[in-house]
């Protein structure tokens, strides 16, 4: 930057462009998410004082001396959402604009000291935050995490909904509703479907009751679907691995074959149905599902790679085979065994004639062309003598 300046890099955007500047998040997005959780726990605190020390409004309108808890339900959303913003995401920076919007609305209809701060508090997180709005640019609007936020914000607003028609029906319930922590009670009993004893006792009460069971059991079956689905997802995952890493703790003088290629797959075959144990190492995450669908022992990752071939046990095999398509890939994957294991055998096949040379010298005991071999075996099928009268048959792997 020209003009006696520095400018400071941020990330790149998914369209290239750096940010930087003061709109940047370069080192701030943890300073934020800190700032956010702060104000959502003040408006929380905020929403129970009010609830439990009420103040008179300012003036007297249609809510006069009903007070939603707008505040606590705008203060669970910021907390909820500043884990998000840490991560610069796009769909967090959207959703911190709701709760200023829950606190300005309270505050306009029912203005007492409470709503009054917690509405300035609010808006001055979106001052905090809007100038570096150009810097939350992962994810998109409607993705996954989208999705989850959205749940998480219909999950509060059914809450809100919960305790506020509660509280304004609570003489038509037997015993009536007082107070916004019995609303609370009441509200998520009723959604747990636990049962509650409040039972309505006229027709709009009942419909109120009707419509929140419909809207809230629905809310919270979506928020725990959603929220826990993908934390269940990750610790099978976990699982899985611990269980992967002790089969490959288990595996001593096998054969490592890297590559998911149709060469690959039939050299496994053939060790297997000699008693010899193998394991297919591929970057290929189809290929890799596919191959353990089958029975086959198989690993995710790059061949040419020392960490991947040290986890499947390179040290503790008797041979390597490169069979994948790539000739390229085959070499780097050689002269990274020969690294690791100098005394190892090692087989290359090759899909290109002209690449034997170069794959022996990388260190290769043996290095095969599938296509050379299944020409001079069909060429032998071709030439036989045809005095015999039984057809003779060759197989070939490629």
């Amino acid at each position: 930057m020209t003009g006696g300046g520095t400018a400071v890099l941020g990330s790149p955007s998914p369209s290239g462009r750096a940010r930087s500047g003061p709109h940047g998040l370069t080192s701030r997005p943890h300073e934020l998410a800190y700032a956010t959780a702060g104000i959502g726990l003040f408006l929380l605190a905020m929403g129970f004082l009010s609830s439990l020390a009420p103040l008179p409004n300012f003036y007297n309108d249609f809510f006069a001396g009903y007070d939603p808890p707008f505040d606590a339900i705008a203060g669970a959303l910021l907390f909820a959402i500043s884990f998000r913003i840490a991560d610069r995401s796009i769909v967090a920076w959207l959703f911190s604009l709701l709760a200023p919007a829950l606190t300005v609305f309270a505050a306009i209809v029912s203005p007492n000291p409470y709503s009054l701060v917690s509405a300035v508090v609010a808006c001055g997180l979106v001052a905090l935050i809007f100038p570096y709005s150009v810097g939350f640019f992962r994810g998109t609007p409607s993705g996954p995490e989208s999705t989850q936020l959205l749940v998480v914000v219909a999950a509060l607003l059914s809450l809100l909904f919960g305790m506020a028609g509660a509280r304004w029906l609570g003489d038509q319930f037997v015993p009536p509703i007082h107070g916004w922590t019995y609303a609370l009670y009441f509200t998520i009993s009723t959604i747990s479907t636990n049962g509650s004893e409040y039972a309505p006792h006229s027709a709009p009460a009942a419909q109120f009751v009707v419509v929140l069971i419909l809207l809230g059991v629905g809310t919270f079956l979506s928020a725990v679907v959603v929220l826990f689905l993908p934390f269940l997802e990750r610790r099978l995952e976990r699982i899985a691995q611990r269980l992967e890493r002790a089969q490959m703790e288990d595996l001593t003088d096998h054969v490592v074959i890297c590559g998911a290629s149709a060469a690959a797959r039939a050299t496994a075959t053939s060790l297997r149905e000699d008693g010899v144990r193998s394991i297919i190492l591929s970057p290929d995450s189809e290929a890799v599902n596919l191959l353990r669908g089958e029975g086959e022992t198989a690993h995710l990752g790059e061949p040419s790679n020392e960490d991947d071939l040290r986890a499947v046990g390179i040290e503790r095999a008797r041979a390597l085979v490169a069979a994948d398509d790539s000739d390229a890939e085959n070499l780097l994957t050689v002269i990274t065994a020969r690294g690791i294991q100098s005394g190892l055998r090692i087989v290359a096949v090759a899909t290109s004639p002209a690449s034997l040379a170069k794959l022996r010298r990388a260190g290769a005991n043996e290095a095969i062309s599938a296509v050379a071999v299944a020409a001079k075996l069909v060429s032998a099928a071709v030439l036989e003598s045809a005095n015999t009268d039984e057809p003779h048959s060759h197989t070939i792997a490629h």
